[in-house]
């Protein structure tokens, strides 16, 4: 008699080895399992910040929407109304406001908090900014020396601000320039105004060369 046909044999289903309902070869992140959540539940990823503001989705009031650093509720994770007076841009954290301290001292006013809340909050939901240098800078008025010192105290007290309030230490270093970077004249009030000042310049970025020369 014929010996019926030996039966097809299936293909191993593939592997799951995270156990997401999402294949191996289909998935990104085979070894993290896919958080089911609504957002981008298909690539198999989990997304623990959907809207990659630094605030976890857990946290974050909005999740789908991303936080506006302004000085509003930055750490609700919504964006919430108000001009924002931090920005990034290219290099550098730009302030559209000063850091003020008391006269000829490295003391910070209480005024600036806000605003260093906001450089914090920057810095935060920008986790790929590796290396910041905080800079300070006086006006030429009074002894070079003595400007130089108050400029390097300046810096550092932002720094350990900053610090204090979160941000991991070996992303920021402090540096003073004195008088020896103006920005304006010095000859008129508010030239020296403009030249007193902090600056954050971007050293370097995740998966880039350290980019500002010193």
């Amino acid at each position: 008699g014929n010996t019926p046909p030996a039966p097809l044999a299936l293909p191993p289903a593939p592997a799951d080895t995270d156990g997401d309902g999402i294949a191996d070869p289909e998935d990104r992140c085979p070894t993290v399992p896919e958080d089911k959540d609504g957002f981008e539940d298909e690539d198999g990823c989990p997304d623990p910040d959907n809207d990659q503001d630094g605030i976890a989705d857990a946290a974050d009031a909005c999740p789908l929407e991303a936080e506006v650093i302004n000085g509003v509720k930055d750490d609700d994770g919504c964006p919430d109304k108000g001009a924002s007076k931090v920005r990034l841009e290219g290099s550098r954290i730009v302030i559209l406001d000063k850091v003020y301290f008391a006269t000829g001292k490295d003391v910070i006013l209480p005024k600036s908090f806000p605003l260093l809340s906001q450089v914090t909050a920057v810095l935060r939901a920008h986790p790929e900014l590796e290396l910041v240098r905080v800079e300070g800078h006086t006006d030429s008025q009074g002894d070079d020396a003595k400007n130089l010192d108050l400029s390097q105290r300046r810096a550092s007290t932002v720094r350990d601000w900053l610090v204090k309030n979160g941000i991991a230490a070996e992303r920021l270093e402090a540096v003073g320039s004195g008088e020896t970077k103006p920005v304006d004249t010095n000859d008129t009030a508010k030239g020296r105004e403009n030249n007193r000042r902090v600056e954050f310049n971007i050293v370097k970025t995740a998966g880039q060369a350290e980019g500002v020369s010193p």
